[in-house]
């Protein structure tokens, strides 16, 4: 595609990005890299970075990340093209720090967003509200996206000539305290501290801040945002799940409504430990079993089950995991969830599908196929497509038919709705599940 450059809209670093009219008729951004700004001895340096940056940026297909619809980095100077943004979260919170007392949707995607990129062992080491666009959909709502990936590092221990072992970099009111002199220390928790420095811009009254401190927020996010900003990386939150799981149960506010006095212990006890005792777990299993027989929901136990109990459960009661991963298979299928809520599920889910055997992963990919399809939520859609791609064993594919039959699973119907929903084709499916598709006529 050809463009025809426009105005000039943004400008930091080593790029410059313009509006620019692609020959399709539409208005993309266009990033150039800056030679005039620094000396020859530099360019060839800042051009294999910039260079760097389009590689890692195209590497990452996700609906919360910035993609590259065009680049050509032969030219002088090199670009590559983006979608137009309609803003971004910085002019957001300037414009109000609260925003409009929703500040859910931008979170959530950032969250989503930066799991994408650990999930392929890059870290992105410059986040900020300035880095995170907001787009409009076609249905005519919003969805925010990170870019800049000009500090995007591979992994820890990784890190290329083009950031030396000594070198400083990103922005310092968001940068992780081991990042100030070492970049190569930047790991998944460099990026949880610049997003609880999201968070402190956010929920901290304007309180300012010192660079690389420990920051807290007035209020239940008090525990979530000093987590995030440990000065010992060991402290944070493990992983975005992690970090997810809290955020959320924080800023949902739901009122929880107890069936019984027993629920109402039961639950303190799966909010106060992260690991049970045998008499614990028994007293949740008799719960779920009593409400069941009294046509009661589970919503509340299930909810309050963290992923660390998940974890614990599959290594010290392997059958009490099992019957409890089909308990919460059949919970992800049974009810219109919240949408950022799709996503607690999901890596829960996650859990008992690793963890499982041969009937839970099928119970649970097919459970993701609904949750998916049925709230499109399109994180779960890919998670259902990398349960039944062409790299699980056979054995499970013919697991996934076959309980997709017993079921009555419309399974050509929710393909097809993957199909409308992200960039993912049956084509990746398993062989065996491609084949059933055939089968059922599509």
């Amino acid at each position: 595609m050809k463009f025809v450059k426009g105005k000039e809209i943004g400008r930091g670093g080593f790029g410059i990005v313009s509006i620019a009219r692609g020959d399709d008729g539409n208005d993309y951004a266009l990033k150039e890299l800056n030679t005039a700004a620094f000396g020859a001895a530099d360019e060839a340096m800042l051009a294999k970075r910039f260079e760097r940056e389009v590689r890692y940026q195209e590497q990452i297909v996700h609906p919360n990340v910035v993609s590259i619809v065009e680049h050509n980095l032969n030219d002088s100077p090199p670009w590559f093209a983006m979608p137009l943004a309609i803003g971004n979260l910085a002019d957001e919170i300037q414009h109000d720090r609260t925003l409009g007392g929703e500040p859910q949707a931008p979170l959530f995607d950032i969250l989503a967003g930066l799991e994408a990129l650990h999930a392929q062992g890059f870290y992105h080491r410059d986040l900020k509200p300035a880095n995170v666009l907001k787009f409009q959909t076609e249905d005519g709502g919003f969805v925010y996206r990170i870019s800049d990936f000009g500090l995007t590092t591979p992994g820890a221990g990784q890190t290329t000539t083009l950031t030396g072992s000594n070198m400083a970099g990103g922005t310092v009111m968001y940068r992780a305290p081991e990042c100030a002199n070492n970049f190569r220390r930047a790991m998944a928790q460099a990026d949880i501290y610049s997003f609880g420095a999201i968070l402190h811009d956010i929920f901290g009254g304007g309180m300012a801040r010192i660079p690389h401190s420990k920051l807290t927020v007035a209020g239940a996010l008090a525990p979530i945002v000093e987590k995030c900003s440990e000065g010992n990386p060991r402290r944070r939150y493990r992983s975005v799940a992690n970090l997810r799981e809290d955020l959320f149960e924080v800023l949902s506010n739901t009122e929880v409504e107890f069936y019984s006095q027993e629920e109402k212990e039961i639950i303190s006890i799966l909010r106060d430990a992260d690991t049970l005792t045998d008499a614990q777990w028994d007293r949740v299993f008799n719960l779920i079993d009593d409400n069941a027989d009294k046509g009661i929901s589970n919503s509340n136990i299930i909810r309050a089950l963290s992923r660390d109990h998940i974890i614990a459960l599959s290594s010290d009661a392997p059958d009490m995991f099992h019957a409890l991963g089909a308990i919460y298979a059949e919970f992800a299928q049974g009810s219109a969830f919240d949408f950022d809520y799709c996503d607690i599920i999901s890596d829960k889910a996650q859990i008992f599908y690793d963890a499982g055997d041969l009937q839970l992963k099928a119970q649970i990919a097919l459970a993701m196929l609904k949750l998916g399809t049925t709230h499109n939520r399109w994180r779960v859609e890919w998670q259902f497509m990398r349960m039944a791609g062409e790299q699980i064993d056979d054995v499970l594919a013919e697991r996934i038919k076959i309980e997709a039959k017993v079921q009555g699973v419309p399974f050509a119907d929710r393909i097809d709705h993957i199909e409308h929903s992200i960039p993912a084709k049956r084509g990746s499916l398993h062989p065996i599940l491609r084949a059933y598709l055939e089968e059922l006529g599509e």
